[in-house]
This record gives C-alpha cells, sequence and structure tokens, in this order.
C-alpha cells in the first residue's frame, strides 16, 4: 500500500488538473454545437464543427471551413479566449508538476526505491568494490534482479552508469539491508574488502532472512570457516581461487576453457545448472531411467549431488530423493524445461 506522502503529489496534480481540463472539454462541447449550428445552413457537418474547434483552441488556425457573420466572429473570440486559456493552464500544471517531481527527487532515489520494494527472490551484493563489479556485471547478464548496497559515492555514480538498483548505506545495518528487501531476497554476495565487516553483515542478514543463501568474500583463508560459522553457505578467498585457477590454465587449459564457457551466462550456447530436487516434487521417488523418459528438454544430466556423495554419469537405476542436487549442461531454454520438470509438484 502506498503511504499518503506517495500519493499526494499524484493526487495534487489530479486535483490541480481537473478543472482546467473539465473547462477544455465543456468549451470543446460548446464550440462543436455552436459551429454545427452556425454552419447547418452552409451543408457543415459535424466533424467541420469539431474540426472548427480544436483549431481555434490549439491557435492551429489553418483557415475557416465555415463562413462566420459578427455572431459566429464574436462566439469564435469566447472559444479562443477560454478555451486556448484552459489548455495552456493545463499545460503550466503538467510542467510544474514534473518539474517540482525533478527537483524533490533529482537522483531518483524514491523511484529506485520503488522498483527495489516490488522485487521478490532477487539477490542482494554488498559491496561495489572490483569484486561486487564483477558480482553484479554476471548477474546483469544473466538477467538475474539484484539490489547493491554500498556507502561510497564512487559505487553510486558506477552503479547509475551502468543502471543498477542501489542503497546507498552500510550493508551491516539492519535497517539498511531491511531497505534493500532483504527478507524477499533469495541470496546474498557480501564483497567488502574487510572480514570484520563481511562477519557483521553475514550475521546481521543470517537473522533477518533465515533461509537466504548467502556468499561471502573472505580476504584472509583463515577468515573462512568464521564467516562459515557466523551463517555464510560458502566464504571464498578471492586470492586462493586466483592462485588456483592460474594453476589450472598451466596444467589443464582446456579444461578452464571449457568450464569458463558453461558457466558464463551471457553464452548461450552451453551452460551448467545445479536444480535441487524439494520435498513435494514430482520426480522425487523416481529413478533417473523415469526421469529421462519424462524429459523432453534435451539436457544432459552429468551428476547427482547427495550430500557429500558425488554420483557423476548416474545410472538408470539410481532413485532421486528429496534434497538431491542434479548437474546438468544444456543451452538455457534446454535447462529452463529441466527446471520446471523438476519442479512440478507431485
Amino acid at each position: 500500500m502506498q503511504s499518503d506522502q506517495q500519493r499526494g503529489p499524484t493526487l495534487r496534480l489530479r486535483d490541480r488538473l481537473l478543472p482546467p481540463v473539465a473547462v477544455v472539454v465543456l468549451i470543446s462541447l460548446i464550440g462543436s454545437f455552436g459551429y454545427y449550428r452556425l454552419g447547418r445552413d452552409q451543408g457543415a457537418t459535424l466533424l467541420d464543427a469539431i474540426y472548427m474547434t480544436v483549431i481555434t483552441i490549439t491557435t492551429v488556425g489553418y483557415g475557416e471551413i465555415i463562413r462566420l457573420n459578427d455572431v459566429g466572429r464574436i462566439f469564435t473570440m469566447f472559444i479562443a479566449i477560454t478555451g486556448i486559456g484552459a489548455m495552456f493552464y493545463s499545460m503550466t500544471v503538467i510542467m510544474d508538476y514534473l518539474v517540482a517531481t525533478r527537483l524533490a527527487d533529482p537522483l531518483g532515489i524514491r523511484k529506485m526505491q520503488r522498483e527495489i520494494d516490488r522485487l521478490e527472490s532477487h539477490i542482494v551484493i554488498a559491496g561495489l568494490g572490483r569484486v561486487g563489479r564483477q558480482a553484479a556485471l554476471e548477474l546483469s547478464e544473466s538477467g538475474i534482479p539484484f539490489v547493491v548496497v554500498d556507502p561510497s559515492l564512487d559505487a553510486q555514480t558506477y552503479a547509475s552508469q551502468h543502471g543498477y538498483l542501489m542503497i546507498c548505506g552500510d550493508a551491516s545495518d539492519d535497517d539498511v539491508l531491511d531497505v534493500a528487501g532483504i527478507r524477499r531476497a533469495k541470496g546474498l554476495i557480501v564483497t567488502s574488502g574487510d572480514d570484520a565487516s563481511n562477519l557483521y553483515i553475514v550475521l546481521s542478514a543470517r537473522v533477518l532472512n533465515p533461509e537466504l543463501f548467502i556468499v561471502s568474500r573472505a580476504v584472509d583463508e583463515s577468515s573462512v570457516p568464521k564467516l562459515i560459522r557466523a551463517g555464510a553457505n560458502r566464504a571464498i578467498s578471492p586470492y586462493a581461487i586466483g592462485g588456483r585457477r592460474l594453476a589450472h590454465l598451466i596444467l589443464s587449459p582446456t579444461v578452464v576453457d571449457f568450464f569458463d564457457t558453461v558457466i558464463s551466462r551471457g553464452d548461450e550456447s552451453i551452460n551448467l545448472e545445479g536444480i535441487q530436487i524439494r520435498s513435494g516434487s514430482a520426480m522425487a521417488g523416481k529413478t533417473i531411467g523415469e526421469l529421462r523418459s519424462q524429459d523432453q528438454s534435451g539436457a544432459n544430466i552429468l551428476v547427482i549431488l547427495r550430500g557429500h556423495q558425488v554420483t557423476p554419469n548416474p545410472s538408470p537405476d539410481l532413485l532421486l530423493v528429496a534434497g538431491d542436487q542434479v548437474l546438468a549442461m544444456g543451452t538455457s531454454d534446454q535447462l529452463g524445461a529441466l527446471v520446471r520438470l523438476l519442479s512440478e509438484p507431485a
């Protein structure tokens, strides 16, 4: 429900526009009827009368298609003065409203907040530094809605340039996270360059939304277990990942190139998707063979993850249970069809 503050400008504009618009409509009706009567002896039609009214009120004045006597000219002056005045006053009211609205919210913060309030199952990115910008780019290319939270003006400028929804504030503040819609979000990416700040953000978010999936950056490798205990589902060190990636590029460059392709959402040729079998799914309690017989998507099921157990290239006899993670490969359309199949209720 909109607040009184949000409804106010709309109501004020409507109230201010109602009298002049009503006058314009009334004058248009009077003018059309009057010109029709004045031109009746000349064979004028109702369309001719409306045309005369419109060109008079709008000051276009292409020319009279109905010849006017003295009475007609006096009538035209009355229509012109009242109609033109009411129309220009209406335009003045609209322009005044647009300028006042822009001056009251020069950065579009209220409009952005209304967009954020409409989001459901979105991602919140805490921090828009180098790591946060890369995360935002990936989500943007994937078409996944997200909100950035960062207190710096540089981050605000960057978000504005790229069209990101943003809250300028400290993500460790519960009120700021609430404004970002953390209770309705499905995920949180914490990218602050300080592990203490990351711990506070993770703790705050976990309290506000116990079901939230949280991924946190760890500046120091030793902070990873602390972030996990604080409530993060995953905690990673960009430096450790970068080092491993460099080594893998030397040892298995083709493998790295392949995974770069399949995890890039901007490339529609092939993707990887992890799909969870939820309780109540129609596929829970069925075998891989039954799944494949019903699946017309064309996606390939590569791995079944069950807790810490990994089953590559699962056999048709493997029984699916609630909580299993299905790792599949295919195009976005193929994976979307598989997600819908695995999400169907029993």
